[in-house]
């Protein structure tokens, strides 16, 4: 091929690309990838290894509990995430969240979905997807949390209950320590419709698992409401 034709070919895949381009690398997709490509989603490594037996962060070998669940108590039964929220996953979390790539639920909710064949839970009446207030939700444009639980809620044949609502505006937790964390939430969500929930054992979705100050405020509504038993499922661990 003449440099005039690689020239020619190179601003015609741009103008008419015929394959899309992976949305971390810039390379182009081969036809049996989507969004990302293989050797991008291939970075992606499940958490393995000595994990917390309640919150699922990782551990030094021989610790059954991190400090932070020795010195505290958390209301739901157990929590566990896909991978750590750095490198490949960092970034598809970020794409999904902040600059509303919603198609990357897809990819996330299939890591789950593959997470949770692999746990030895019980079966869940209902997956319930961490809420957003109303005014964010409308920042955003659409609830991470939500669009994550319907691909789960697909694959995995488990209804989806809406009744946890965030009924307070709250600051973004990122900017808080771990005190104001658990008082910036107080109060923030309720349960609507909880007939439905009474003895039921549910599975609560987020995005990123960081301190548990939101996971534990939105089990204590869910058990206050009657739920028998509350796990938490994230794509990162934070």
């Amino acid at each position: 091929m003449s440099e005039k034709e690689i020239i020619t070919n190179f601003f015609l895949d741009i103008l008419f690309p015929q394959k899309p381009y992976c949305l971390l690398c810039g390379n182009k997709l081969a036809n049996t990838e989507s969004i990302i490509c293989e050797n991008c989603k291939s970075k992606i490594e499940p958490l393995t290894g000595s994990l917390c037996g309640k919150c699922g962060k990782p551990l030094k070998t021989g610790l059954l509990f991190c400090n932070d669940c020795q010195n505290e108590h958390h209301a739901f039964v157990q929590a566990r995430s896909y991978g750590r929220y750095e490198g490949t996953l960092k970034q598809l979390i970020y794409e999904f969240k902040y600059n509303g790539r919603q198609e990357l639920a897809e990819i996330l909710g299939q890591m789950m979905f593959s997470l949770l064949k692999e746990l030895s839970w019980p079966d869940f009446d209902y997956l319930v997807p961490l809420p957003l207030h109303a005014a964010r939700q409308r920042e955003r444009g659409f609830n991470q949390a939500y669009l994550l639980t319907k691909v789960l809620a697909r694959k995995s044949k488990i209804p989806v209950f809406n009744g946890l609502k965030r009924v307070k505006p709250t600051e973004h937790q990122t900017f808080l320590d771990k005190s104001f964390r658990r008082k910036n939430l107080e109060g923030a969500f309720k349960v609507v419709k909880n007939n439905k929930i009474h003895d039921k054992i549910v599975l609560l979705i987020d995005d990123v698992y960081t301190t548990g100050a939101t996971t534990g405020e939105c089990t204590k509504s869910l058990l206050e409401a009657g739920a028998k038993a509350v796990y938490v499922m994230t794509c990162a661990r934070g």
